[in-house]
């Protein structure tokens, strides 16, 4: 039996940050098309952050 180290594994980690005034329908297609061209290039999995506000 050939001993075979498990392949590193790779992530990204994506802010929530776009410019102020952005189109949010265009901002999400781009950060999806982002995760496809990554996802190609042998990315193990993508983490989308999220922003929470609450009042009080």
């Amino acid at each position: 039996m050939v001993y075979r180290p498990r392949r590193m594994q790779f992530g990204i980690f994506m802010a929530p940050f776009h410019r102020v005034g952005e189109n949010p329908t265009l901002a999400l297609k781009r950060d999806l098309q982002l995760i496809q061209h990554l996802d190609e290039l042998g990315f193990d999995e993508a983490w989308i952050g999220a922003v929470v506000c609450q009042e009080g």
